[in-house]
């Protein structure tokens, strides 16, 4: 089980050397935290996969009904469910996630051939944001522990380059201060070795997730061979 938000407060106040938060009030942690877990989604967010039953014809299919959806990575059509499905599995080479009226749409691409017929299944492969428990309501903490370290460094670092410009602002020894904060931020941040965002660069290189690219498509032909 991952850790809850107030770990993970504790220990962003830990690495700052503040932990009763007469600095850093949880207010300033929890948004450091929101930061940095909004640009750990940008490059590793959370895989997951379901099967929808269509409700009518046509290539473009609504995904309404899945929540929290960033992008769709694979499609398999058609697909039976019941374990009746061939190997290999009929893979969409050619689809497009769009949003109508800020509801994603799902397009199978295809040149010529049948298109999903109503009662079709489509499965389909999904990423969506990791979630830190009590945070925002979350129910669960979904980043892999290892990487628990990473995002505190980098809630670390927000909260530090925050601070910095709280003291720019309203702090008579802001030119002791605020250098001294915004040099820990760029630190935490931004170190060629351990900043946050560097090795999240690392991580987005490493990872898999991208999807299939808008483009032609295999022919969508239900029957075909078989």
């Amino acid at each position: 089980m991952g850790a809850t938000l107030a770990q993970l407060e504790a220990r962003v106040a830990g690495l700052l050397y503040d932990a009763t938060n007469a600095v850093f009030s949880t207010a300033t942690i929890d948004e450091g935290l929101r930061q940095a877990l909004e640009r750990y989604n940008d490059a590793v967010p959370l895989t997951s996969e379901t099967v929808i039953t269509l409700p009518g014809v046509g290539r473009e299919i609504a995904l309404n009904g899945i929540a929290d959806l960033l992008q769709v990575m694979e499609v398999w059509w058609p697909f039976d469910s019941d374990g009746s499905e061939a190997w290999p599995p009929n893979r969409v080479q050619g689809f497009r996630l769009w949003w109508d009226d800020a509801q994603p749409v799902l397009f199978l691409n295809a040149v010529d051939g049948a298109q999903p017929q109503r009662n079709d299944e489509v499965r389909i492969w999904y990423t969506k944001p990791h979630t830190i428990q009590n945070l925002d309501g979350a129910s669960v903490t979904t980043l892999p522990t290892p990487h628990e370290t990473l995002l505190v460094r980098g809630a670390a670092g927000y909260a530090c380059l925050a601070r910095s410009v709280d003291l720019n602002e309203t702090s008579a020894n802001m030119a002791v201060s605020t250098p001294n904060y915004a040099a820990l931020a760029e630190i935490y941040l931004n170190d060629i070795s351990s900043g946050f965002l560097t090795i999240l660069e690392q991580l987005k290189a490493q990872s898999n997730v991208r999807g299939e690219p808008f483009g032609e498509g295999w022919r969508m032909d239900k029957w075909e061979g078989k």
